[in-house]
């Protein structure tokens, strides 16, 4: 049989027995076709044949439409820190809806949210908020260009800052606008030198350098060999401002990832953990430039709607007065034993798996070469993971289907072990055709 009848075959087998197991997934989809493109209306959760919907959710599991329980390490892209239903948070958001939901002004509430977001990032003197990280990396380089009176911004390669044109992964996605190339310099993360040339080369034209805390939709790419702080240094010493995107990575420890790194941005962008699971962004940094968005400075305008409505704001404050040492330290803990885990059944069963990631969060990849940037990440092999992501999902594992595993702090080690346990059962069943499609994937994995 040749490759591609074979790869067709076991791609239908696990495909069929997703379609037997939630019937009523699809049945819902369908209808949704009427009134949504494809019965999707969020490009990053669709995979095939169909994506499950959910019923409901508590804690650090959901239960679909079909009746089926997964633990949850998806957790809505790293939003769902403290799981699903969390009471504090759900009370502060009933009595706070009972009160009002969308105001023409701010409520005490903000306040309170604003302290907590500048007491967890040293660098944060003052915070403004919005609704999505993607809001927040744009209000963060129109910051940039109103303090610098320049328009190009430098960033990374498989580094993901939302969906505002000049910075959205890929970088090939359609109608992105034929200006962006031209406002965009794009150079591979992890890689010095290339970021020194560039940004030595273009410093009277450069507002901004920005960069993940770690690279996220890429592949959950650490930072290596100092990477962040020569990126601190070489953008102080050339005067282009140096946003950090800790979207993601602000979950990893109490102060995010610079806190990690002992770097000081000028800018943060924040998002997911600091709304408590409602839409959120926020952009943070040094006093003197957060000061040209007050009003009495009215130098960057910065207008929304709801902007730091009073649901997220509560929701907020119920979220992040719940993120402690000890919460943060357990959760590294989990995602720990986990790639510890995942790594192991790797090695045991010989096949060239990796993950990457550090702290809660974890990427697993299948890959002859080691996946240290956005290049190297999608050249993974995506047909593997596909087989592996739906044989998961059978066993009651739910992540996102590019591998992504984050940790939630409702999860027990148990949970950790039954996961692992899952990989050990996929990837077994999957070995025969390994070895027969992808027989460069027997062996030793290479050191990410």
């Amino acid at each position: 049989m040749s490759s591609e009848k074979l790869l067709a075959e076991v791609t239908g087998k696990y495909e069929d027995t997703y379609r037997k197991r939630t019937p009523k997934s699809r049945e819902v989809l369908e209808k949704a076709k009427k009134y949504l493109p494809g019965g999707d209306t969020r490009s990053s959760i669709w995979f095939n044949p169909y994506p499950i919907w959910i019923d409901s959710a508590g804690g650090c599991r959901f239960t679909d439409v079909d009746g089926h329980e997964y633990i949850d390490f998806h957790n809505c892209y790293t939003t769902m820190i403290l799981g699903h239903a969390n009471p504090k948070v759900v009370a502060a958001v009933r009595e706070q809806a009972a009160r009002g939901t969308a105001l023409g002004a701010l409520v005490p509430a903000v306040t309170r949210w604003a302290e907590l977001v500048c007491n967890w990032v040293d660098s944060v003197d003052k915070v403004r908020f919005g609704n999505t990280g993607s809001e927040a990396v744009l209000m963060a380089i129109r910051l940039a260009r109103g303090h610098t009176g320049r328009d190009m911004i430098l960033k990374t390669e498989g580094c993901y800052h939302g969906n505002y044109d000049p910075v959205v992964y890929p970088t090939d996605a359609t109608g992105i606008t034929r200006g962006t190339q031209r406002e965009s310099i794009i150079v591979p993360y992890n890689d010095k030198a290339a970021a020194e040339k560039a940004i030595v080369e273009n410093r009277h034209r450069l507002a901004a350098v920005i960069v993940e805390g770690a690279m996220g939709a890429g592949g959950m790419i650490a930072p290596r060999d100092g990477y962040l702080e020569f990126l601190r240094r070489v953008t102080t010493e050339n005067d282009v401002i140096f946003i950090l995107d800790e979207v993601i990575s602000l979950r990893l420890a109490m102060g995010g990832a610079q806190a990690i790194y002992d770097i000081k941005p000028d800018l943060t962008t924040m998002a997911k953990i600091i709304g408590g699971g409602y839409p959120v962004g926020a952009i943070g940094g040094r006093e003197d430039l957060m000061q040209l968005f007050s009003p009495q400075v009215n130098k960057v305008y910065h207008a929304g709607t709801l902007n730091a409505n009073p649901i997220t704001a509560v929701a907020g404050v119920a979220t992040m007065e719940q993120l402690t040492v000890e919460a943060i330290d357990h959760l590294n803990a989990l995602g720990e034993a986990f790639a510890d885990g995942v790594r192991a059944v790797f090695e045991r069963l010989n096949i060239k798996g990796q993950v990457t990631g550090l702290g809660s969060l974890h990427n697993i990849h299948f890959s002859a070469q080691a996946v240290v940037d956005g290049k190297t990440a999608r050249e993974t092999n995506k047909e593997l993971l596909h087989l592996f992501y739906l044989g998961m999902l059978e066993r009651g594992m739910f992540f996102p289907s590019r591998g992504l595993f984050v940790m939630s702090t409702p999860m027990t080690r148990q949970d950790i072990d039954a996961a692992v346990r899952a990989v050990d059962e996929v990837v077994t069943d999957l070995k025969p055709a390994i070895g027969e499609l992808w027989p460069e994937l027997i062996g030793k994995a290479p050191q990410s």
